[in-house]
Order: structure tokens, then sequence, then C-alpha cells
């Protein structure tokens, strides 16, 4: 995934020097290099991934409308067929959210739509990453300690944001992260942790990554994707290096 993401972009500067818009890269390159046929492939491709990925939001948006709102607190007594009405609803709503929202940013934003995704990813993503990190890796995690990052990681990409506007939000997004990770280690270091048997079986260790001695035989030589790992993990080094 990370090379079919970047050599795209790596061509185009070459191929197309003078093209206005960064966004248009992708389409400009299926255009002019593909055959009228696989033009028409790639396309249905995209669209299917696209719809792919919309039904895969609005499904989301609408389980936890109904399963950790509605439910809960807005109907309890509700029936299946009032729960699945109001998913329908939410989803609905969701959906032309969305248009609103993807219109908006097309017309009147400086910057291409999938940079105003990322940037809103950083809003959020810090503090699940160390939530997640240190709940599976230290037993001494927890939790209040990951609360704590789970609530600092908006506030602080906001102020971060206001504060030094000029900031890429990639180096927002790692100050943050960095952040929530001391906040839940010094919470956690604070509370009472929990005792070994609650842990049993969610804290990873050696044997946590380790194959299974069947597993083992078949993952030798080429097969061993820790080499592929390596192959890959250095040709996306050199990309960046190279072409900063």
């Amino acid at each position: 995934m990370p090379l079919i993401i970047l050599i795209p972009g790596l061509i185009a500067p070459k191929l197309y020097p003078g093209l206005d818009r960064p966004d248009l890269v992708f389409p400009t390159l299926v255009k002019d290099l593909l055959a009228p046929g696989f033009v028409g492939l790639v396309m249905a491709a995209l669209i299917a991934a696209v719809m792919s990925h919309v039904s895969g939001a609005v499904n989301s948006c609408t389980t936890i409308a109904t399963i950790d709102i509605y439910l809960p607190y807005l109907h309890r007594g509700a029936s299946e067929a009032q729960a699945v009405r109001f998913g329908r609803i939410v989803g609905a709503f969701a959906v032309v959210v969305g248009i609103i929202g993807a219109s908006a940013l097309a017309r009147h934003g400086d910057k291409p739509v999938f940079l105003y995704l990322l940037n809103a990813y950083g809003y959020f993503t810090p503090g699940i990453a160390a939530m997640f990190l240190l709940g599976i890796l230290w037993k001494r995690t927890t939790h209040a300690g990951a609360i704590t990052a789970g609530l600092l990681t908006i506030p602080l990409s906001v102020a971060l944001e206001l504060l030094v506007p000029q900031l890429p939000f990639f180096n927002r997004t790692g100050i943050v992260f960095w952040v929530c990770m001391a906040s839940c280690v010094a919470i956690s270091l604070w509370t009472k942790p929990k005792s070994d048997p609650e842990l049993a079986g969610l804290i990873w260790s050696k044997d946590s990554v380790r194959l299974r001695p069947e597993e083992r035989s078949q993952a030798r030589g080429l097969r061993n994707p820790v080499i592929w790992w390596a192959v890959v993990t250095a040709m996306v080094l050199y990309l960046y290096i190279t072409y900063p």
C-alpha cells in the first residue's frame, strides 16, 4: 500500500511539472497513461472502494448512535424495528452532513480534501494510539491513565493548531502523541494498578509474537514475513530520503 500511494505521487511532478492542483495527480495519470479499457476498470475499482468506505463509515455511525446512545439513554425499551428505524435516520443524516461538508471543502478549501481528512484524524488518533500501545505493552497501565490520554488528545491538538498555526499537522500529531503517552504513564503510576489475574491474556509478551511450531516451519526462507517487512520499510525510507 505505501508503494501504491507513493510512487504515483513521485512520478507525477516529473511528467506534469505544471499541474495546477495536486489532487489531480491520480486522475491525470490514469487518463494519460492507461488504455481506454483499463481506465474504465480503474475507475470502477475506485468507485467500488469509495462506496465500500462510505458504507463502512455510515454503518459505524449508525451502530454507535443506536447501541451506545439510543438504546441505553433515549429509548431503553425500544423494539428491534424502532432501533433499525433510528439507525436509518442517523445514517441518512450522516450522509447528508458528509455531502455538505465535502462540497464546502471542495469549493472553499485551500488544500486537497484528503489533507483535511488526515488533519481531522490527527485530532484524536494520538490519544487512541497511546491508550492502545500502553494498554497491551505495559501491565502497569490503569483505566485512569488511558482515559487521561483519550481526553487530552483533542484539546491538545486544537491548542497547538491555534498557538502554532504554521506547525505541520504531522508534527503536531507526534507532539500530542508523546504528551498523551507521558500523561498516561504519570497517571497510571499515581493510581492503583490491576492485579495479575485480571490482566491474564491482555498484555503482550515474547510468547505473544512467536509463531506456533507448525507455523514456524512454513515461514522459513523467502516466506519469512520479517524479510518482506524489512524490504518494504527500506524502500519506503529510501523514497522519503531521496525525494523529500
